[in-house]
């Protein structure tokens, strides 16, 4: 695995770390895969890379990391899977009329999950920047709560 960060600022588990190491996972660290290199036949052969260091914080407080010029070396791999990072579309959020959004966050009444667009709730990853699945769910099923008081007021 090639990762770009130092292995204290990985965002997995300790137990997914052991757990990958135990399948015999190698960690290539501070690294930044730039190239896959084929064979004639089309068949992965290996993975041309770079060394990085941390170069100021992003956003969320993470130090981010840069190429060191000079410093590329290439990996023989039969096979690459690439992860794919996700970011929030605030692009799309900042649309919504009424919407408040703070770093890049829709603000919503944390008792409701309601946003400040009375006809918008929200929870997960745009509220809290990222976070475990659990939170989500449980951010969901308070959401939920919330339009079901919201509905049942309208009734009324």
């Amino acid at each position: 695995m090639v990762y770009r960060r130092s292995p204290a600022e990985m965002s997995a588990f300790d137990y997914e770390y052991e757990l990958a190491r135990k399948d015999s996972v190698t960690f290539v660290w501070q690294a930044l895969p730039v190239r896959v290199i084929g064979d004639s036949s089309g068949h992965v052969v290996a993975l041309d890379c770079v060394r990085t260091e941390r170069s100021g914080k992003e956003d969320r407080g993470r130090h981010r990391y840069a190429p060191i010029p000079g410093s590329e070396f290439r990996l023989e791999v039969d096979m690459v899977v690439k992860a794919l990072g996700q970011k929030r579309n605030v692009d799309f959020l900042a649309q919504i009329s009424n919407l408040e959004l703070k770093d890049g966050r829709v603000v919503v009444d944390p008792a409701t999950m309601r946003t400040s667009n009375h006809r918008y709730f929200a929870g997960g990853d745009c509220v809290n920047g990222g976070g475990e699945v659990v939170d989500a769910v449980a951010q969901g099923k308070k959401a939920a709560c919330g339009i079901h008081c919201f509905l049942a007021q309208r009734r009324k």
